[in-house]
């Protein structure tokens, strides 16, 4: 099973949510598991969460648009 990881802007995030539906097949066949920042638990530290998620992707989805590019937290280095 893959490790999918979505990076994208919150400005997006309706189309993520439709790029999930898509993969939805995959991941019902249990061939990627995907996970993106809106499923942090409240309360848990945000920057070690996306650490931690990253570091075990095997795949990084990066949902480039305008709203990417002009994110200051997508185009930064942590």
């Amino acid at each position: 099973m893959a490790n999918l990881f979505f990076s994208y802007s919150h400005k997006d995030e309706e189309l993520r949510n439709e790029l999930e539906v898509h993969l939805a097949m995959l991941q019902r066949q249990g061939l990627i598991t995907a996970w993106h920042d809106r499923r942090i638990g409240a309360g848990k530290d945000i920057h070690s969460e996306i650490s931690a998620e990253l570091e075990s992707a095997d795949i990084i989805l990066l949902l480039v648009s305008a709203h990417f590019l002009a994110s200051d937290y997508c185009m930064t280095e942590r």
